[in-house]
Parts: C-alpha cells; sequence; structure tokens
C-alpha cells in the first residue's frame, strides 16, 4: 500500500483521539463579574489527589488541540503526496 493511504489512516485515528479528548477533557473558561474581575467557585482547599487529578486534566486539555495539528499535518501531508505520479 501507499505511504500516503497509510498517513491519512493514521491521520484519521489520531484525529479521533483528538475529538474524545475534547469532548472529555475541555478547555476551561474563566468566568468573569460585570466589574472584570475573575470568579472562583471553589468550595474547599484541594487535596493532594486532586491536585494531581487537575494536572492530568490540564495537560490532556492542552493537548488536544496539539493532536488536532498532528492530525491536520497528517493527513495534508497525506493529500499533497497523493499528487505526486509514483
Amino acid at each position: 500500500m501507499k505511504v500516503s493511504w497509510w498517513l491519512n489512516i493514521f491521520g484519521l485515528a489520531v484525529g479521533i483521539a483528538a475529538a474524545l479528548l475534547m469532548y472529555y477533557f475541555p478547555l476551561r473558561v474563566q468566568i468573569y463579574t460585570e466589574t472584570g474581575s475573575g470568579v472562583f467557585t471553589w468550595t474547599n482547599q484541594p487535596t493532594e489527589k486532586g491536585k494531581r487529578i487537575g494536572k492530568r486534566q490540564a495537560f490532556l486539555a492542552k493537548a488536544a488541540p496539539i493532536t488536532l495539528t498532528l492530525s491536520f499535518t497528517l493527513q495534508f501531508s497525506a493529500a499533497l503526496l497523493s499528487w505526486i505520479p509514483s
């Protein structure tokens, strides 16, 4: 099989992974009041376990757009390679 076919399949798989990451770990949106100050809704001090989970969620939320960019790049390179006559 051609390299471009495998690049396209791998790009689609990475795109599905990116979509799942963006669905389950969305970027948090900061809420602001009318005066412009940020709203915090913390009820208690975070525990060590909560901090670890929060760091993992923040990493996955930031990794999702990078993964989506990688998916686009793989599929775009597959499209460019498919135009080259073999």
